[in-house]
C-alpha cells in the first residue's frame, strides 16, 4: 500500500520538472488537428486492452476442473446450478489470465513443465502429444468421478485404455481451434506492426503500448509450448472401472503449497489417489519424475525459461528508455524498474538454484559465498515492486500524452505509388 501511495503522490503533480530536464510538450488527451490522420485516447487504450485480452485468453490453457455437482431437476435450483458452474469455470481461467498479466514468466514456466511431460510421455509410451497433454492436465480419470490418472505408475497401469481413446475425441473436448488462435495471432501481429511503423515514422510509442508489446511477445512462448494442449476442457474422460470415491477421504492442499506451486510446480501435499482433480498448476509429481537426467530437465529447463522470459520482458521495457513521460520522476521510476526486471532474474537463479553433481537442482548456492535465502528474500520483493511500477506507470501516464502520440500511422507511405 505504501508503494501505491508513493506513486499517487509522485504522479499527482502535473508537468513536474526536476534537475533541469526538458520534457516534451503535452497535449490534452484525445486532441488531434487532422481528423483523417489521428487516433483518440480511446483508440490507444482499446487497442492495447484487446491485444492483451486476446493474447492471454487464447494462451491460457487451464487444467481440467473438478467434477461438477449433481445437476438438480427443478427449474430454479437448476438455473442456480448453471450459474455457479459458469462462474466457477470462468474464475479458474481468469485466475490463470491474471497471473499471465502480472507474472507472465510463471505461466511460461508452467507451460514448459507440461510441454516436457508431454514430450516425455509421448516418447516413453508411444502416444500422441494430445494424449500426453491430456494426461498432464488431469483429463483421464478412473471411472466416473474417480481420481485423475497423472503419475507414471498410473499411466502404465491404464496405458491400453488410454491408447484406446481416439485423439479426435480429446480434440473434440477442446474449445479452441485454429480460427480462434489465428484471430489472436493476427491481433498480436497487427499490434506489433503498428508499433514498428510508429517507430519507423518517428512517432512516439506510449508506455502502455510498450507494456502491451512485452505481453504479446511473451505470450508467443506460451502459444508454442501449449500448442497441442486442449483448451478449456470441462469434463474428463473416464477410463477403467468405476471407483467409489465415497470411501476415499479427499485431501485439501494447504494454501502455502498452492502458493509455492505457482513458482515451482511442485505439490508436496498432493496425492492423486486422494483427489478427484489436479491442482491449477499441476504438471507431474516431482517424485514421480524418475531418472537423474529427467529430474534435471524437469526442474531446470522451466526455471531457465522463466529467467529468460523475465529478462526479455524487462528488456522490452528498456526499449522505452528515452520515451516521453509526464515528469522526470516517472521517467526514472520507469528506467529503474525496467533495469531491475531485466537484471534481477539471473541473480535469483544463481542464488536459489545450484547444480549438484550435474544431475539435480537443489536450493543453495555455496559457490557464491553468500546466503542464498538472504539474496532471494532481498531480490524477490525488489522484483515484485518493479513489476508493480511497470503495470501502474503506463496507466497513469495516459493523463498527459505527447501530442504526436495521437497522430496515426500514415500507411500510404508503404503502398507503391507515383
Amino acid at each position: 500500500m505504501l508503494i501505491i501511495f508513493l506513486i499517487v503522490h509522485l504522479l499527482s503533480s502535473k508537468g513536474h520538472q526536476s534537475q533541469g530536464l526538458r520534457l516534451d510538450p503535452r497535449a490534452p488527451n484525445g486532441s488531434c488537428d487532422d481528423i483523417n490522420n489521428c487516433q483518440r485516447l480511446f483508440d490507444i487504450v482499446w487497442g492495447c486492452l484487446t491485444t492483451i485480452f486476446a493474447c492471454t485468453w487464447v494462451s491460457a490453457h487451464p487444467n481440467v476442473p473438478p467434477p461438477k455437482p449433481i445437476q438438480p431437476y427443478s427449474f430454479w435450483p437448476k438455473l442456480e446450478w448453471m450459474f455457479v458452474v459458469a462462474i466457477t469455470s470462468l474464475w479458474r481461467k481468469l485466475k490463470l489470465m491474471l497471473i499471465a498479466v502480472i507474472a507472465p514468466e510463471l505461466v511460461v514456466g508452467f507451460a514448459a513443465r507440461q510441454c516436457f511431460v508431454a514430450w516425455k510421455f509421448s516418447n516413453e509410451f508411444d502416444i500422441s502429444w494430445t494424449h500426453s497433454y491430456f494426461i498432464s492436465m488431469g483429463g483421464f480419470v478412473t471411472g466416473k468421478g474417480g481420481h485423475p490418472i497423472v503419475t507414471r505408475e498410473q499411466v502404465i497401469q491404464h496405458l491400453s485404455a488410454i491408447k484406446a481413446v481416439p485423439e479426435e475425441l480429446i480434440e473434440d473436448k477442446s474449445k479452441g481451434d485454429a480460427l480462434s488462435k489465428g484471430v489472436a495471432l493476427l491481433q498480436g501481429v497487427w499490434f506489433v506492426t503498428q508499433c514498428v511503423a510508429r517507430v519507423a515514422q518517428r512517432l512516439p510509442v506510449t508506455e502502455l503500448e510498450v507494456a502491451t508489446l512485452a505481453f504479446a511477445v511473451l505470450n508467443v512462448f506460451v502459444w508454442v509450448l501449449w500448442w497441442g494442449k486442449p483448451l478449456d476442457v470441462q469434463e474428463p474422460i473416464a477410463i477403467g472401472p468405476v471407483r467409489d470415491m465415497t470411501v476415499v477421504k479427499l485431501r485439501a492442499l494447504s494454501r502455502w503449497n498452492r502458493f509455492t506451486a505457482v513458482f515451482s510446480g511442485i505439490y508436496v501435499d498432493y496425492n492423486p489417489l486422494f483427489s478427484n482433480s489436479v491442482p491449477s498448476f499441476w504438471s507431474i509429481s516431482y517424485d514421480d519424475d524418475h531418472g537423474p537426467a529427467s529430474s534435471y530437465i524437469y526442474t531446470g529447463i522451466p526455471v531457465l525459461a522463466e529467467v529468460f522470459v523475465g529478462t526479455l520482458f524487462g528488456a522490452i521495457h528498456c526499449a522505452a528508455w528515452n520515451a516521453s513521460f509526464p515528469s522526470a520522476d516517472e521517467r526514472w521510476m520507469w528506467r529503474s524498474s525496467a533495469i531491475m526486471v531485466t537484471a534481477i532474474p539471473l541473480p535469483i537463479l544463481l542464488s536459489a538454484v545450484s547444480l549438484n553433481g550435474g544431475t539435480t537442482l537443489n536450493i543453495g548456492a555455496p559457490y557464491i559465498g553468500i546466503d542464498s535465502d538472504f539474496v532471494v528474500m532481498l531480490l524477490v520483493p525488489l522484483y515484485t515492486t518493479a513489476r508493480l511500477f511497470l503495470i501502474i506507470l503506463p496507466l497513469v501516464a495516459l493523463r498527459a500524452l505527447p501530442s504526436d502520440a495521437f497522430v496515426d500511422v500514415n500507411w500510404s507511405v508503404y503502398i507503391p505509388h507515383l
